[in-house]
């Protein structure tokens, strides 16, 4: 098992530490957690540029070590409190990584030469959106305190308290703590001398309420261009009562949700389970998404007497829900009087399609997220590839199909949503580049949403489909320290 180490010396300071993680701390960085892949997330690799086979998995069914993450405080240069937090190897690289549906594990260790006459030991779990240094642009969306120690009982309760939720707090049965000292676990009330340890489970709820809304847990956020931040934190408190300096000692932690997209339609679960090319929208319907179509008007070769318009329509792939790590399949369908702008147009590298990211928040709990953008941050993908599409063999003089997927990334952070903080995710199609059609508007000509998740939907995987000589005109996108767990039965 390995482990990180974390400590600070007080020498001769007086019986007092706080260490607060600052908003743009870079423990939070994505540096810290490249590609965080959840229970059956994808280990997804592009095919080589040869060949359109489906991806392979980096890790099969690969047992993961626990880590241990170590911080302490120190008096006169001994350690005389350690909080150790124990989490899955595979996802706690520089920090620690809890998936949803697990629990937050550990233990805390104390050890006093004298009697101590302390009020209380406490674990706690706070998660926050972050958007400035001030108090009001703080928010705290869940907050989980468990008490493994207090004079009066020796034992320990837990109390969740997440903001807004009106939760009433819960009581359970704590394990005894046990003393260094002694073989057998006892309960100890009163002062504390000696070395004691307290094992601790703690469970995270899946949801949380805030303003009378229901939230998922957000996967922990930090990019040094966004102002806005999801942290998520464990801490030991020493309490010390009036007049006397309390103790303290925070750990970073990230958290990874578990999310899926619903079921593939039968026909391209289908052609990915035989390694057959999707079926497009004329022959599968009910497969794909239409959005509305949008009419083009140009000039070719800017030659006054050659303008027209075309009509441009964009299908998605249904569930319009993507695991990031994987693809999103889309397909173009151009119509025109002019079989020569059709041509230009329907050029695979003509086409410009990209995934936009939009972080949205704002710290004014009384506005409208929904009517106010806010503060919004805009970060687009890598270009979609393109490809003639087989039902070319629908094709008339006035009609075109194209073929395209948009690889996603595996480190994307998924589709998300908290107090007054969003993720969110949309597919865009840009005015068309084509040196031969002189467009009278550039901005964007279709814009639909989309959810990115964390994990692959029940049944076969997806897969690139593009062939590999249409591949070469798009990077390969190879993400670095992902598994496939897709075996583990997390999800």
């Amino acid at each position: 098992m390995s482990a990180v180490h974390s400590n600070v010396d007080l020498g001769s300071l007086p019986p007092s530490y706080t260490l607060p993680i600052a908003p743009g701390e870079s423990t939070t960085s994505d540096d810290a957690f490249p590609s965080l892949q959840p229970s059956n997330l994808p280990a997804y690799t592009p095919p080589s540029r040869r060949t359109n086979s489906a991806p392979t998995a980096q890790g099969e069914l690969r047992q993961s070590m626990p880590k241990e993450f170590y911080y302490d405080l120190k008096r006169r240069g001994k350690v005389f409190a350690s909080l150790t937090l124990i989490a899955e190897g595979t996802y706690s690289k520089h920090m620690p990584t809890f998936l949803e549906g697990q629990p937050i594990t550990g233990r805390v260790k104390l050890s006093f030469d004298k009697p101590d006459a302390l009020q209380s030991v406490i674990v706690s779990i706070r998660g926050q959106v972050i958007m400035g240094a001030n108090r009001g642009e703080q928010m705290t969306f869940i907050e989980i305190s468990h008490t493994l120690w207090s004079p009066a009982t020796g034992g320990e309760q837990m109390s969740i308290n997440s903001n807004h939720s009106n939760a009433p707090a819960t009581q359970e049965q704590a394990p005894a703590a046990s003393s260094l000292n002694s073989s057998q676990p006892s309960k100890v009330k009163g002062k504390l001398q000696g070395d004691y340890m307290w094992p601790f489970s703690i469970e995270l709820p899946n949801q949380v309420v805030w303003g009378g809304k229901t939230f998922s847990l957000p996967q922990t956020f930090y990019e040094r261009h966004a102002r806005a931040s999801i942290t998520y934190e464990v801490s030991l408190q020493l309490s010390r009562g009036k007049l006397r300096a309390d103790h303290r000692i925070p750990a970073a932690c990230g958290y990874i949700p578990q999310s899926r997209p619903p079921p593939f339609p039968l026909m391209r679960a289908l052609a990915y389970q035989e390694g057959l090319p999707l079926f497009g929208p004329t022959i599968d319907p009910d497969g794909w998404f239409s959005c509305e179509p949008v009419v083009i008007r140009g000039k070719v070769f800017n030659i006054d007497s050659k303008s027209g318009s075309t009509s441009s329509q964009l299908f998605l792939a249904k569930p319009l829900s993507y695991t990031r790590g994987s693809v999103i399949p889309l397909c173009l369908r151009l119509e025109s009087m002019d079989e020569q702008v059709l041509d230009l147009l329907s050029s695979p590298k003509a086409i410009v399609a990209r995934l936009e990211r939009r972080i949205r928040y704002f710290s004014n709990a009384e506005n409208n997220l929904e009517s106010w953008a806010g503060k919004d941050g805009v970060d687009i993908s890598q270009p979609a590839v393109w490809w003639p599409s087989a039902e070319e063999s629908h094709r008339s003089g006035q009609l075109r199909f194209v073929n395209g997927e948009l690889h996603l990334r595996a480190d994307f952070k998924p589709t998300s949503a908290v107090a007054q903080f969003r993720i969110q995710y949309s597919v865009v199609l840009f005015p068309f580049e084509s040196p031969g059609v002189v467009l009278m508007e550039r901005k964007p000509l279709i814009q639909h949403p989309v959810e990115i998740v964390t994990a692959y939907a029940l049944g076969p995987k997806p897969r690139i489909t593009a062939p590999s000589g249409y591949l070469s005109e798009a990077p390969v996108l190879t993400p670095t320290n992902t598994i496939s767990t897709a075996d583990i039965g997390l999800l």
